[in-house]
């Protein structure tokens, strides 16, 4: 039951960002894991501000005071998804305002974020939303 509930609540966040492209914040806000669990709030702060930084695990893991299994773990049972999603979502939700409010083009708004390559950044965002970066532009720009 535990799994399908895990399961249940990570589809949930894929449709309520799909459904939500370009209509959000720019922004994550976390201020209510600062009581839940200070670790995780600390690390989250942490990966806001620095988000194009390729993080490590053991680099979240140290902000957390944790080794990275028990932050990993940690992580995932609190917010429900592993911190590495969690960040890469982060991402993505940072380069929406860049496509719409800059000329950069789509692989220096995902170097900019921190993504590894274009095609990761692609692949990421279509996965999430439906469609590319550059179809998303387009659409909001009209």
């Amino acid at each position: 039951m535990e799994l399908f509930l895990e399961h249940s609540f990570s589809q949930l966040a894929l449709i309520l960002l799909k459904n939500a492209v370009g209509t959000h914040t720019q922004d994550i806000h976390v201020n209510s894991y600062k009581i839940i669990s200070p670790q995780i709030y600390a690390t989250i702060c942490a990966l806001k501000e620095s988000y194009p930084y390729s993080w490590t695990l053991d680099q979240m893991a140290e902000i957390a005071n944790l080794n990275k299994y028990q932050f990993a773990h940690f992580f995932k049972e609190i917010i429900g998804i592993s911190p590495y999603s969690w960040l890469q979502l982060y991402r993505i939700i940072r380069s929406q305002e860049m496509l719409i409010k800059t000329d950069k083009t789509t692989l220096q708004i995902a170097m900019d974020c921190g993504f590894s390559s274009i095609t990761v950044y692609n692949q990421l965002f279509k996965r999430l939303y439906g469609i590319t970066p550059g179809v998303f532009r387009e659409r909001m720009n009209k």
